[in-house]
């Protein structure tokens, strides 16, 4: 049996903060979210903006680019040595939706566990090797490798990462036996 990690959705793999404000007519990307509870911050209506995104997530999921281009390619690396669940909170509407962006994006996986919005994944990583998820409430959490976002920077997080691939550094970490000196 292989070891399990977990990789969140939203802001890791997927880049819905850009999708959802171009649909908004907002001249944003996820790039100017700089804080995670970024409404006030960026001007923006919380109601209209969830709106948006789940109607982009059931309807228009196509509209959701990748965050990174070559993480279809990183996660079928992955999978040769570990079982990938993605993990992701989410309203119910956009389960459907979720589904055929990952299959839309060549996105491999072993499970896909979806829960109601505002869960808190940490308490569900038992079994886990470890979670990729860039909200920054989960950096404290010794299992959670931080995904690094521009909202999530100013955390102090036990572990981060900055790309995908830099998984692939770290689980080849693992497999190396110690040194003997």
């Amino acid at each position: 049996m292989k070891p399990k990690i977990a990789i969140d959705v939203d802001g890791v793999l997927a880049d819905m903060h850009t999708a959802c404000f171009k649909r908004l007519g907002l001249n944003l990307s996820s790039e100017d979210v700089k804080e995670w509870d970024f409404f006030d911050d960026l001007g923006i209506d919380r109601q209209q903006f969830w709106e948006t995104y789940k109607k982009i997530w059931s309807q228009e999921y196509q509209l959701i680019p990748l965050i990174e281009d070559d993480a279809p390619t990183t996660i079928t690396k992955l999978r040769e040595k570990f079982e990938i669940h993605v993990m992701s909170c989410r309203p119910r509407e956009t389960y459907s939706g979720t589904i055929l962006w990952l299959k839309a994006h060549r996105i491999e996986y072993d499970k896909l566990i979806l829960f109601p919005p505002l869960t808190d994944k940490t308490i569900h990583l038992d079994g886990y090797l470890f979670l990729i998820d860039d909200n920054p409430a989960y950096a404290h959490d010794e299992k959670v490798i931080l995904f690094d976002r521009p909202w999530n920077r100013t955390v102090n997080a036990k572990r981060r990462i900055r790309s995908l691939r830099e998984l692939l550094e770290i689980v080849e970490l693992l497999d190396t036996p110690p040194q003997r000196g």
